[in-house]
């Protein structure tokens, strides 16, 4: 079964293009069809990977987001065989939140043959109130419109800090024990060394980098390679029957 992968959460600048480049380049590794969409009409990071051949959607119409824009990326996902990673920026999460409950999208391309699968960040820090909540939010609507499916992929992400709140997880929130039964998995997002893998890690998004495209650059170098195949076979590990 093809999937459509959607990367959603309202707070920008906590790595949801990058989760999306994930998705999308675990797709790829398979050999398998993809079309990657970039729907950020503000920074739109994932069209910055080459590799992935991205396609940008033109959504700004007098300075504000034209829903009506994602009328050709929703007929394009019904439509075609292919797999399918959609990325959000934060000025595009609440219209495409809109359009997907409001034209009932999810449903629609589960009746098309394909799975769809939400992927949201959490995000430790200063980001960690406002993505458990918007991860609330989305799983409630997607309730909505699949009730008794899981298809939530929660992303933990700890570059800005410990995901706990008053000494409790994200397995031990309100907000995931009320919505548990909508998450097919969770992937944990470490915080890195600053001088290893931390280093390592921001010069391939820096550079909108694949991990294959790395491995076979001469601009990294022996060890900076070893900590690309350690840190993606981890990764991966954790994605396996996701995608």
């Amino acid at each position: 079964m093809k999937q459509v992968h959607i990367t959603l959460q309202g707070k920008g600048g906590i790595g949801k293009s990058y989760v999306s480049s994930l998705v999308a380049q675990n797709i790829l590794d398979k050999k398998e069809p993809l079309i990657c969409f970039d729907t950020d009409p503000i920074n739109a990071t994932l069209s910055g990977f080459k590799t992935l051949n991205v396609r940008t959607l033109d959504l700004m119409v007098d300075n504000r987001v034209n829903e009506g824009r994602f009328d050709e990326m929703v007929e394009i996902i019904h439509n075609e065989d292919s797999h399918f990673v959609v990325d959000t920026g934060a000025a595009s999460f609440v219209p495409l939140s809109n359009y997907i409950v409001q034209h009932e999208v999810l449903k629609m391309i589960s009746e098309s043959g394909k799975q769809p699968i939400i992927h949201t960040v959490i995000a430790g820090g200063f980001a960690l109130k406002n993505t458990l909540s918007d991860f609330a939010t989305i799983a409630e609507q997607m309730n909505e419109q699949l009730p008794g499916e899981a298809n939530i992929v929660v992303w933990l992400n700890e570059q800005f800090g410990k995901i706990e709140n008053n000494g409790k997880t994200f397995e031990e929130s309100k907000a995931y024990q009320a919505h548990k039964d909508k998450v097919i998995s969770i992937v944990k997002l470490p915080r890195l060394n600053e001088d290893t893998y931390g280093k390592t890690i921001e010069e391939l998004i820096t550079n909108r980098h694949t991990f294959a495209e790395a491995m076979d650059s001469t601009t990294y170098r022996l060890m900076a390679k070893q900590r690309i195949k350690v840190y993606s076979r981890g990764v991966y590990e954790q994605m396996r029957g996701i995608c």
